[in-house]
């Protein structure tokens, strides 16, 4: 038995600042966190700040809420422990990754990198170039922001090793076919990184299946806190050269992770798979048989509410002409993620974000570390966009109040 509409009021209701009157439309730079979550976290600090690798009791009692995190994170993208490193940022995780396998290149071998991924899956890769590795760009489409697979396909030769690009820009918006360019790069004899901070609230990869070789992700962008993940397969890590401590060299994957993790925020990471877990139980009965399984159901319903509210505000784009949107025209959550980059000539995205903002609408402008993206898109990076980013909390009825707050700054200013 199952409720097909998501139960907002439940959803909404796990998540403190929810209730302070603000609409908040900027989950792309991050989105809210449930009591689970803050509970965990908290709960870790309370009862067993220490190491957790020692006999004693509490330290046995925070090792076992670490492995708890570990596990669920293991179970959710259907890979193995070995293979998960949990950092601070994506930034740092990929020049990590970056610095680990640049041994493993030879002068003259290519790295793909696109014009469209937000600067943490671009910058660290070019840098390379200082130690003559090729980069080639594959660029997007200056209309339309979009990635063209028949150029990636230009760009390929013997001598590519790596290709990254993003599941979705956090500027564009629409979802790239990871699947589909990861088989063209493996079929050319390139590993693939993928960039999926932006995709990750909107749709859960299935990393095994996908076949990539390298997955980013932020978990503050996945209602958690400020810790990230680096998925790598095994064999890469093992062929990766160490960048821990001299005495962790051969171990996977402590090998990619200097410093460690932060104790506290992997524990509160549990706290993600417990609020997935609440919903479920919110709208079903029986257990499917995994928890990948359970989440798959979940975003089902998470993704049916955010297609209801991207419908909303593309129907009123629509009677907005002078509104360059960013990205596809479509409300279906197998193209795109709910974040929209505007562009109107004549306005400061900043000034809007501020007319938003004494509406209590939250909302971001700028360019988001996707410089190149705004830049190659023919916009100055220095105004940037206004960027409209939703989740499954967010409701009809606070876009409708985006909606009218932004109508009202628009109309006000071309009436002058």
């Amino acid at each position: 038995m199952m409720n097909e509409n998501l139960n907002l009021d439940f959803c909404r209701s796990q998540f403190p600042p929810i209730s302070n009157g603000w609409a908040y439309f900027e989950n792309a730079g991050g989105s809210y966190v449930p009591e689970s979550v803050i509970d965990e976290m908290t709960r870790y600090m309370r009862e067993s700040q220490c190491q957790p690798e020692w006999e004693f009791g509490p330290s046995q009692a925070a090792g076992r809420q670490l492995a708890l995190s570990r596990d669920l994170i293991c179970r959710a993208f259907n890979v193995g422990a070995d293979e998960i490193v949990i950092g601070p940022s994506t930034t740092l995780n990929v020049y990590v990754l970056s610095q680990a396998l640049r041994p493993t290149f030879r002068p003259g071998d290519e790295i793909v990198v696109t014009n469209q991924d937000h600067e943490a899956n671009g910058g660290a890769w070019r840098r390379l170039a200082a130690d003559d590795i090729v980069i080639r760009e594959w660029r997007i489409d200056p209309d339309t922001g979009e990635l063209d697979p028949a150029r990636l396909t230009e760009l390929l030769s013997e001598r590519t090793r790596l290709v990254c690009f993003p599941h979705v820009s956090n500027i564009v918006g629409s979802f790239n076919d990871v699947a589909s360019i990861t088989a063209m790069a493996h079929a050319a004899g390139a590993m693939v990184c993928v960039d999926g901070v932006a995709a990750v609230a909107h749709n859960l990869a299935d990393l095994r299946a996908l076949d990539v070789d390298f997955y980013l992700l932020s978990f503050y962008k996945l209602y958690g806190p400020h810790q990230a993940l680096l998925f790598a397969k095994r064999k890469h890590i093992e062929s990766a050269a160490n960048q821990n401590h001299f005495f962790h060299d051969g171990k996977v994957p402590e090998k990619l992770n200097p410093g460690g993790t932060n104790y506290e925020s992997c524990a509160g990471l549990s706290g993600i798979f417990a609020y997935l877990s609440k919903v479920y139980d919110a709208h079903f009965t029986a257990r499917p048989a995994s928890l990948r399984a359970s989440i798959e159901r979940v975003y089902g319903l998470f993704q049916g509410q955010e297609e209801r509210i991207m419908r909303r505000f593309l129907d009123y784009l629509e009677t907005r002409p002078e509104i360059r949107l960013i990205g596809r025209r479509s409300s279906s959550p197998r193209e795109r993620a709910p974040t929209f980059s505007l562009s109107i000539d004549g306005y400061s995205p900043a000034s809007l974000a501020g007319a938003l903002a004494r509406g209590k609408i939250c909302a971001g402008h700028g360019h988001f570390y996707g410089y190149r993206c705004v830049e190659a898109l023919g916009i100055d990076p220095a105004q940037g966009v206004l960027r409209i980013s939703m989740v499954h909390y967010n409701t009809l009825e606070e876009v409708d109040r985006l909606i009218a707050t932004l109508d009202e700054a628009l109309t006000a200013r071309a009436g002058r």
